[in-house]
């Protein structure tokens, strides 16, 4: 009986594992058809993706070459267009430069006229000029009338005449021309000397004394309505007779006045002949500087660090 159930048992444990194994091989044979199936998916999209791919270059292709033809169809059109457009933008660019230049240029000048006043213009300054040295001009010769010889004065100035004519004439040569007019010019100097002395006290006071006290106004600039003031706070009794000294002359005046007392006839001539050539040339080129200058100072404004203004 036992050998029975033992043989029994052995049978069902043999089908058991027969069974398992079964399962076992479906279970492979399954997951291979599995894996099989997916890779051929996989591939099937792989194939659809490069189809896709193809389909989307040839697509692009396409519209390169219709964008392509447009341009050759469309070239002188676009490229005016481009030019235009480029065009204009430079010359906004150049506006825009230009517009900052001035506004450089002119931030200075605005602030300079915050600062002192409005520049004087030189119409206003050359008038005022005249209008005081005439005055002072006049005065001078009333108070010097007393102490004029008049009648040596005109004899010194008809020989003056005479010399000048005998050259035209050609009855003397350079040389005793400037021998004459040199011995002449001095003698006349010499009884004009008070003239001279008189002259230059009445031009410190008007020029110097009455227009520092008078708020830097003569009756010249109280007419034209300008005024001269100072840069480094209130005008100073300097800056006014360098000022004068320079534009009014005043510094030639005193030279040939001390050049007439103390050096013979040559040095005289000679040397307030090119005293006045260097004042004359001062006085030009103050002119051009206050008619063309941002600030409008002469040489003399620039020295003392004056301006002329208008009020």
């Amino acid at each position: 009986m036992k050998n029975g159930e033992e043989k029994l048992t052995e049978k069902d444990s043999k089908k058991t594992a027969t069974k398992k194994k079964n399962v076992t091989g479906k279970t492979k044979a399954a997951k291979v058809t599995a894996s099989k199936a997916t890779t051929g998916r996989t591939s099937t999209r792989k194939t659809a993706a490069k189809s896709t791919k193809k389909e989307s270059t040839k697509v692009e292709k396409s519209v390169d070459f219709d964008a392509e033809v447009e341009k050759v169809d469309k070239p002188v059109a676009v490229n005016t267009l481009d030019k235009e457009a480029i065009e204009v933008k430079e010359e906004k660019e150049e506006e825009e430069v230009k517009e900052k230049a001035n506004e450089k240029e002119s931030a200075p000048l605005a602030s300079n006229h915050k600062k002192y006043g409005v520049k004087a213009t030189f119409f206003q300054r050359f008038v005022a000029f005249i209008l005081d040295v005439f005055l002072v001009s006049m005065v001078a010769s009333i108070l010097v009338l007393p102490f004029v010889d008049n009648d040596k004065a005109e004899k010194l100035n008809n020989e003056s005449l005479e010399v000048i004519e005998k050259y035209s004439s050609a009855e003397i040569d350079l040389d005793t021309y400037v021998t004459e007019m040199t011995s002449l010019t001095y003698q006349t100097a010499k009884s004009n000397g008070v003239v001279t002395l008189v002259t230059l006290v009445c031009e410190i006071l008007y020029f110097v004394v009455f227009q520092l006290y008078n708020n830097g106004q003569t009756l010249g600039k109280k007419l034209l309505k300008i005024k001269v003031i100072s840069e480094d706070g209130s005008l100073t009794m300097n800056q006014m007779i360098f000022r004068s000294f320079i534009v009014n002359s005043i510094l030639l005046e005193i030279i040939s006045f001390c050049f007439m007392l103390f050096a013979d006839e040559m040095v005289y001539f000679y040397g307030v002949a090119t005293l006045e050539m260097l004042q004359y040339a001062v006085l030009v080129i103050s002119a051009f500087m206050i008619m063309y200058g941002a600030t409008g100072k002469g040489i003399h404004d620039k020295v003392v660090h004056t301006r002329v203004i208008r009020i």
